[in-house]
């Protein structure tokens, strides 16, 4: 009788490959939903705050200046040489368009100057600096004027 029980719990011997699967399906949605944050981090721009409210815009061409001498148009990075010619054809592309430019406030004010001059020379006849709007009230905001007595 017991021969016949032990020829019925046979031992299985394969390799369970489920949880393998689901732990390597996991680890790719993971890997899937982290990537576009890791490059998106690589430029991060501190924009100076003002006490104005933000205009709508229509059609914008923007240029990015970023700490060390980083350049991008459009999001795609370019060099200060080439940034005339490539402003020239989106100008000729889009003759309405704004250019606005998002400069770091640690880039020095030489740098987007150069950029300034380069977007004038290239025929840009609108031109923007974007900044952060400052929602709460600044207590650097224009004195008005004392009175003596």
């Amino acid at each position: 009788m017991q021969s016949r029980l032990r020829s019925k719990t046979k031992l299985i011997a394969e390799i369970n490959t489920v949880p393998f699967t689901d732990v390597v399906l996991v680890l790719l949605v993971i890997f899937m939903v982290t990537t576009p944050f890791l490059f998106q981090g690589s430029f991060q721009i501190k924009l100076p705050k003002v006490a104005a409210p933000s205009p709508n815009l229509p059609e914008t061409i923007t240029i990015t200046v970023a700490p060390g001498d980083k350049i991008l148009l459009n999001d795609k990075e370019v060099s200060l040489d080439d940034l005339t010619d490539q402003l020239k054809t989106l100008v000729a592309q889009k003759p309405t368009a704004i250019v606005m430019i998002s400069a770091d406030k640690s880039v020095t004010h030489g740098d987007v100057v150069q950029v300034m001059s380069r977007a004038y020379v290239a025929g840009v006849t609108k031109l923007g600096i974007a900044v952060e709007v400052d929602n709460q009230p600044s207590s650097t905001s224009p004195a008005s004027p004392a009175t003596s007595k």
